[in-house]
């Protein structure tokens, strides 16, 4: 599965994913989640960013 092209900002947005390739895309926003990853294993990430405050 390819994710790619979005903006998450809920907590833990792709909690328990297996095997995904997440491609520009940002892990900011209004809601400002954490752990967007939390439990996922085998992913592939390129050209993401997320905005620490």
């Amino acid at each position: 599965m390819v994710i790619e092209n979005q903006s998450f900002d809920e907590e833990r947005a792709l909690y328990n994913s297996h095997g995904v390739t997440i491609r520009n895309c940002s892990f900011d926003g209004p809601a400002d989640g954490e752990s967007a990853c939390k439990e996922s294993s085998q992913l592939t990430v390129e050209n993401c960013y997320s905005v620490l405050a």
